[in-house]
């Protein structure tokens, strides 16, 4: 009986999935406690090949596109009391799968166990500024209680999981925060735990997080229901903005300098999503996680 399994939804990974196996092979939990399910969803690349020939690992294929719908397939296979999931370019900590395993011990009827994201330098960065960005503002797991919850690094129980019928499969972006306070209304804690590590790649381009805010938008877009849609969407921008702009702004970790990069980067990217929201009124679909 498998103590706990993992699922890595992945969409053209070839670079990066072979990293993220590796480091699920040199876990401390024994090999026969873990069940490891790759979801890929729809690669036109060598992510299946890569997958395949990495023991133990049983590859899935789910044809609708979407990270959310690529777990909630996984889900369906899993033969685990624990579900674990993290992405594809993640590098899970030797010990990451042990101490979910503990977590759950120390945390009965737990919600959410999600861990801490390290983020490190995948590429050679192309300013500091983006590298700065990253650092400030991605994966505020620290405050899981109140829904920030990043499936690069969550475990629940998969009954759970099964029970709420799984991630919005429509969602794009942002299933992981609205699956996260639907555990929390069930009556269920989420627990953050520091000792769970996963280490992330910081996007530290400007492409790469153009493509990110612009995915992130799509998310809030078809998360909204309140009308007037547009208008909802573009008054939670400009509040968020204001207090990632006052975070920075009174940052110690960061000179003058470099604050008021960040600053200005920051604005640049709420341009980016107000543009993205525009063009999601006028019909566009959201962009794919």
């Amino acid at each position: 009986m498998f103590q706990i399994a993992v699922v890595i939804p992945v969409w053209n990974g070839e670079a990066v999935i072979g990293r993220c196996l590796d480091a699920l092979a040199r876990q401390t939990l024994p090999h026969d406690a873990i069940q490891i399910i790759v979801v890929d969803n729809g690669s036109s690349d060598a992510t299946r090949t890569i997958a395949r020939s990495c023991p133990g690992v049983e590859l899935l294929e789910e044809p609708a596109p979407g990270s959310y719908a690529a777990r909630n397939r996984g889900i369906e296979r899993v033969r685990a009391p624990i579900t674990a999931f993290t992405d594809a370019d993640c590098e899970p900590a030797p010990d990451w799968l042990e101490q979910i395993v503990r977590a759950a011990e120390a945390n009965p009827g737990f919600g959410v166990l999600a861990g801490r994201i390290e983020l490190f330098d995948e590429i050679e960065e192309e300013r500091e500024v983006f590298g700065d960005y990253e650092r400030l503002f991605s994966f505020p797991q620290a405050h899981a209680a109140r829904g920030n919850c990043a499936t690069a690094n969550w475990a629940s129980e998969t009954a759970l999981l099964r029970q709420l019928g799984g991630f919005d499969a429509a969602l794009k972006s942002g299933g992981d925060r609205q699956m996260a306070l639907r555990i929390r209304g069930a009556g269920r804690p989420l627990v953050y735990v520091p000792a769970m590590v996963v280490r992330h790649p910081v996007r530290a381009s400007r492409a790469e997080l153009v493509r990110k805010r612009q995915r992130l938008s799509g998310g809030r877009w078809d998360r909204t229901t309140r009308r007037p849609r547009l208008l909802h969407v573009l008054g939670v921008t400009a509040y968020d903005t204001l207090r990632r702009l006052r975070r920075v702004a009174v940052s110690r970790d960061l000179p003058l300098q470099r604050r008021l990069a960040v600053m200005i980067l920051t604005l640049e990217l709420a341009g980016v999503a107000v543009l993205e929201f525009f063009s999601l009124a006028g019909g566009r679909k959201a962009a794919r996680d």
